[in-house]
């Protein structure tokens, strides 16, 4: 999508290639390795769901309308806000426990069970909302059948928080991505079928029956019924719940507004305008975020290990979110034509604003996790709620006085550009880091940024055309300026240790094989001319050390 996407396959294929490497040597340490191999594995999985959810989402926005896709927005505001409350952070708690027993993994199913079957009859009894606040009744019969979902959700194996606590991340690549793959031909299928919303209902009740069943498959662990150490786990997990609670409200507070004073085909558009905005920032950067928990969780009792695993985790996030958000914000016109289609004409003007939004936002995510890590769950849910009720002050007036879903994404990007520096604050003192610390985290990737920004604004006003070739080309050019104005000022600060590092050390290794592969050929040339033309496949330019009076190319 844009500088972002390319930027987001390169970010994947350094992953990838540090996987190898971390093999040889460790990246900034054993935990670091973890936390570095454990994103990538993590980013493959969305980016796996988000190719497959890109091509789904081409496929449907010209089989089904803007209305459809507001109907099941709708029904998903009203069973989520309700879902949320099974997140409880019993699976984190067992993650974060040094040695949990069998009683430890069972109490915490039989939580996440009876709770999926309490919600699921809660968001049945709610279904009437969608009548009552949003004006849309084809809506309460989606809000009824996703009712069921939810009851399923509660049965997953426990046991599959294995592999992130044993660091197995090809196993939860596995079972991440299977469900997704099943998903995506379940619903494109219905949608031609039906051509209507129940194509995307089916699809997500495909995918949850194939998580829960997959769950059981690839972990051997078979849950029971007990209560003997719920207290243990509520203990932890019960404000990670309200941070939840916070969380998603967080991410859905717009939309409940938009979609208290516009139709369904404005939420749709909406909706489908934040997926799509946001996509490339969050499917890369909460992948590490998640994996940041677990390994952080390892170093719980070494601070100056916690704080180093914190800064290279922020500093990733930074040249993901700044490179993905700013990159689609730059190319959502053309992004738009291309891959939805004319009858989402509307959605351009909110995407550059939602990118940038959850751009920023991103940049500050892992400020949660980290207090978690260090036992301060409250303090990660407080700062959470006050977020969320400083956002929800602002968007409000402006939706009853302005009646715009444009005014809704400028107001959010406003707020979360205002607040993100009081967290970085706030978690500065919690771990002892210097304020300028962060600030040298940051710097290089946001103005990397927002010399991409200047760049590619400033060529498009001269190009004379405009569609897939534009996108393409602001694409190439945007990942470019992107990559070496980064590593222009990296070799300025006199090439600090991080992820540039690796890169600029791959590049000179791609450099120097083709040279060093010459000069080995033509020693070899050269010795088989002394030998009589016998070949000596073990000739080396070190092996050819005597003949130093010979000028090389």
């Amino acid at each position: 999508m844009g500088p972002g996407l390319c930027i987001g396959v390169f970010s994947f294929t350094l992953f990838w290639l540090i996987e190898l490497a971390v093999g040889k040597k460790d990246y900034a340490g054993r935990l670091g390795s973890h936390l570095i191999r454990g994103s990538g594995w993590a980013i493959a999985v969305r980016w796996t769901a988000r190719l497959l959810g890109l091509v789904s989402t081409i496929v449907l926005a010209r089989l089904l309308t803007p209305t459809d896709f507001g109907i099941v927005a709708i029904a998903m505001i009203i069973a989520g806000t309700i879902e949320i409350f099974a997140q409880t952070g019993q699976w984190q708690a067992i993650i974060r426990h040094p040695a949990p027993t069998r009683d430890h993994y069972d109490s915490a199913w039989t939580i996440s069970m009876l709770l999926g079957l309490g919600l699921g009859l809660v968001i049945w009894l709610a279904a009437p909302v969608a009548v009552i606040y949003f004006h849309e009744p084809r809506a309460q019969q989606v809000v009824e059948v996703v009712a069921f979902r939810t009851m399923i959700v509660g049965l997953t194996n426990v046991g599959i928080v294995n592999f992130k606590r044993d660091f197995r991340f090809r196993a939860q690549f596995v079972f991440d991505t299977a469900p997704s793959i099943v998903a995506f031909f379940v619903t494109i299928g219905a949608a031609v079928a039906f051509r209507n919303y129940w194509s995307l209902v089916v699809g997500m009740l495909s995918q949850q029956f194939a998580t829960v069943g997959l769950s059981y498959i690839l972990e051997p662990h078979r849950p029971r019924i007990t209560f003997a150490k719920v207290g243990e786990i509520w203990s932890f997990s019960l404000w990670t719940m309200t941070r939840g609670i916070g969380v998603y409200l967080n991410n859905q507070v717009d939309k409940f507004a938009v979609g208290g004073f516009a139709g369904s085909a404005t939420m749709g558009r909406y909706e489908v305008a934040t997926d799509v905005a946001i996509a490339p920032t969050q499917e890369i950067n909460l992948p590490m975020i998640a994996t940041l928990f677990p390994v952080m969780s390892r170093a719980h009792a070494d601070t100056q290990r916690r704080r180093e695993l914190y800064l290279q985790s922020l500093y990733w996030s930074a040249l993901i979110c700044t490179s993905t958000a700013v990159g689609v914000a730059l190319v959502s016109n053309d992004m738009v034509d291309l891959v939805l289609g004319r009858q989402w004409q509307d959605a351009k003007p909110l995407m550059p604003w939602l990118a940038l939004a959850f751009g920023v936002l991103g940049l500050s995510a892992s400020v949660y996790s980290a207090f978690e890590v260090i036992g301060r769950p409250k303090v990660s849910a407080i700062l959470q709620w006050t977020r969320l009720a400083g956002l929800t002050i602002c968007i409000a007036p402006v939706a009853l006085i302005f009646k715009t879903a444009l005014a809704v994404a400028i107001t959010r990007f406003i707020f979360t550009l205002a607040i993100t520096p009081t967290l970085f604050l706030a978690l500065a003192r919690a771990l002892e880091i210097p304020v300028s610390v962060i600030v040298r985290a940051l710097w290089r990737p946001v103005t990397a940024g927002a010399v991409m920004a200047a760049v590619v604004l400033g060529l498009n006003a001269v190009l004379p055309f405009a569609g897939p070739i534009r996108l393409v080309t602001n694409m190439a050019v945007g990942a470019l300026t992107y990559s070496a104005f980064l590593l222009f000022v990296w070799n300025l600060g006199g090439r600090p240790d991080g992820p540039e590092t690796f890169v600029w050390n791959s590049l000179l290794s791609v450099w120097r094989s083709p040279s060093e592969r010459y000069r080995g050929a033509l020693v070899r040339a050269r010795v088989r001319d002394r030998t009589g033309g016998e070949a000596t496949e073990s000739a080396t330019p070190s092996s050819a050390a005597p003949a130093k009076h010979e000028s090389l190319p």
